[in-house]
């Protein structure tokens, strides 16, 4: 009987160990977390529907003479959009862009890159979301680094 007791005494020592070594070692994501779901400090290089995806491989309808909005206009117009319906918004947002010249891109989106997605609640907040969220018909905006890598995908109109 010692020698169970024994035995559960050190097999909860080394649990108790194991899960305070983890705690410890556990790298900070917190602040990582938080600025990957913000997006870079520029408008997005691509934006546009997705037209088909093939595993990380995604091909857009890059618009090509997308007018950029000042931050103030972007502010004034995202107000009148809360205002509109799920539905009025996305007829919205196809009605804008059915006028928008377009170019096909071809993009790899590399595992780890930041995906995120609106929140859903009208309040601007970003959530993270999954590589399959990357589906056809999804309008994106996709920011690149200087050598046409991708470095943040946020998904527009789900």
């Amino acid at each position: 009987m010692k020698k169970i007791m024994w035995l559960v005494g050190l097999l909860a020592f080394l649990g108790v160990g194991y899960y305070g070594y983890n705690l410890v070692n556990k790298p900070d994501s917190s602040n990582l977390a938080v600025d990957q779901l913000v997006p870079p400090n520029r408008p997005a290089e691509v934006n546009g529907k997705i037209v088909s995806v093939e595993g990380n491989e995604i091909v857009i309808e890059n618009e090509i003479d997308r007018i950029i909005l000042t931050e103030a206009e972007q502010a004034a117009k995202k107000a009148e959009m809360q205002k509109l319906s799920e539905e009025e918004r996305k007829a919205m947002r196809e009605a804008e862009t059915a006028e928008n010249k377009t170019e096909k891109i071809i993009l790899i989106i590399p595992v780890g890159i930041p995906v995120v997605a609106g929140s859903g609640d009208g309040s601007g907040q970003s959530v993270r979301a999954e590589l399959d969220s990357l589906t056809k018909g999804t309008y994106v905006s996709v920011w690149l680094t200087q050598d046409r890598q991708v470095e943040y995908v946020k998904l527009k109109g789900i």
